[in-house]
């Protein structure tokens, strides 16, 4: 049977296809989780430095409504509440963008629960590892990322100063997975050798 004939049967029963890959039992879902953390702990680290009071790992149950934040971000001199979802890889779009809304709905629940003063306001933030397939899935989907009004630098600059500016609905960042520290320049030093030296 074909995977074309298995997504029609499962449309067909208002259901969709997912392909889950597997590789050497374990190592694939920890390479996956590995970068994962990476992710999250460099948006995390980045947010801490520009004054957001950073939680990570946050759960939530509130009436039937339950998950967990991958980082939560609250800055005290704005009262801006920032719900950050970090992805390494995006599968299913709509999926993904409908938890995050439930999320920046139960916003004020998540900061009570945290005992962080009423957000003024409730900003969705995507932290998607960069590659081009992440870039082309953003493009093809541009009407339902359109929400992420903000980004790259113009996201890092208000991320350092997030100013009250109503036009600000969401904030999405690529993030390199790659070692950002500059390489070490290593120069060749010739040592003048003595005259005995160089005739032996």
């Amino acid at each position: 049977m074909t995977v074309e004939k298995v997504d029609r049967i499962a449309s067909a029963l208002g259901g969709s296809l997912l392909l889950e890959m597997r590789w050497n039992g374990e190592q694939l879902d920890r390479l996956i989780d590995a970068a994962h953390a990476v992710v999250a702990d460099r948006a995390v680290a980045a947010l801490r430095a520009a004054g957001w009071m950073s939680e990570v790992e946050v759960s939530f149950n509130w009436y039937g409504d339950r998950g967990r934040c991958d980082a939560v971000a609250f800055h005290p001199e704005s009262r801006t509440l920032l719900i950050v979802e970090a992805k390494t890889r995006i599968g299913d779009v709509q999926d993904l963008l409908g938890r995050l809304a439930i999320k920046v709905r139960l916003g004020p629940h998540i900061a009570r629960q945290l005992g962080r003063a009423e957000p003024a306001r409730v900003i969705p933030c995507l932290v998607i590892a960069d590659s081009r397939t992440a870039r082309r899935i953003v493009a093809a989907h541009a009407a339902l990322f359109a929400h992420f009004n903000l980004r790259g630098r113009a996201a890092l600059r208000w991320l350092g100063d997030p100013q009250p500016d109503p036009s600000v609905r969401g904030v999405l960042v690529f993030e390199s997975l790659s070692d950002s520290r500059r390489a070490t320049v290593r120069r060749r030093v010739r040592v003048a050798m003595p005259v005995d030296a160089r005739q032996a």
